[in-house]
């Protein structure tokens, strides 16, 4: 029983690496790389949400590129205090750029524009924020995202996108 448990846990995992290594070319609909309210977001890969890992104390999300940025990277979030310290690392950030960042409402796929929590701003491919009065568990209960804009003018364009459920 514990052979067939292994061997199906090693299938599931190749499976989810081998879909992250694809293109997702046929669903990026969107037009001019910019978003309007209300657009739905087709560019990030949905097998990369399988690679979320969530604990009952940190979070690690895989963070998408977004409207040919290739800002890609990745984000924790650690139950800290009465609240949640929200690390991101964002690979390709153009030199010299400040970044937007929220949590947002819904998933990479469906979301809500108007943010819902704000973040600092990506620099130099880095942010860390306490955010107050939430919690992991929080999180989990509702659908949430993590989004990077290009910047504070063109709020519009998101650049890497990560989905905090599954």
């Amino acid at each position: 029983m514990k052979q067939v448990k292994l061997a199906a846990l090693a299938l599931g995992l190749a499976v989810g690496l081998a879909a992250c290594g694809g293109s997702n070319n046929a669903n990026n609909t969107n037009t001019g790389n910019k978003m309007t309210s209300g657009t739905t977001v087709k560019e990030v890969n949905p097998a990369h949400v399988m690679h979320n890992a969530m604990s009952g104390s940190t979070m690690n999300i895989n963070m998408g590129a977004m409207n040919g940025s290739k800002q890609d990277g990745s984000a924790s979030i650690v139950n800290k205090g009465n609240g949640v310290l929200v690390t991101l690392h964002i690979n390709n950030e153009p030199k010299s750029a400040s970044e937007p960042a929220h949590i947002h409402q819904g998933t990479c796929k469906n979301i809500n524009p108007a943010p819902w929590k704000p973040l600092k701003n990506v620099i130099n491919g880095t942010s860390q924020t306490l955010v107050a009065s939430v919690t992991i568990a929080q999180l989990k209960k509702a659908h949430y995202a993590i989004n990077v804009h290009k910047s504070a003018n063109e709020l519009k364009v998101y650049v890497s996108c990560g989905d905090l459920t599954i």
